[in-house]
């Protein structure tokens, strides 16, 4: 197993509630996302689940577990609209953006070189 601290890039997202993030490392990840979900209206035994697998002492190391053997966790939340999902991966290229085959960044649309 890799160090827990050396997991990274990787990218998150609170599908319905944020956008996609991306984060060099999982610990910073883990951290952001619980803070963003301590916000929202869980109830006890969302809230408590969220709880143990992003902001325990051990949460580092089993996401860590489990991002290296499936290299990405979904988990599914209830809100008041519907359930949402925490979607967590590993993300290689994709900090620095899309590149072209010669390892440049392709142009953005509207934008010329």
């Amino acid at each position: 197993m890799a160090p827990e601290n050396m997991i990274g890039p990787v990218m998150v997202e609170l599908t319905g509630v944020t956008p996609p993030a991306w984060f060099a490392r999982l610990s910073d990840a883990l951290a952001a996302t619980w803070a963003a979900m301590r916000l929202l209206p869980l109830d006890n035994a969302n809230y408590c689940a969220f709880e143990l697998n992003l902001a325990r002492p051990r949460s580092l190391e089993y996401m860590t577990e489990r991002l290296e053997r499936d290299n990405a966790v979904s988990l599914t939340f209830i809100l008041p609209d519907g359930p949402h999902l925490l979607h967590l991966r590993r993300a290689h290229k994709e900090l620095s953006g899309p590149q072209d085959a010669d390892g440049s960044t392709p142009p953005r649309a509207g934008r010329r070189r």
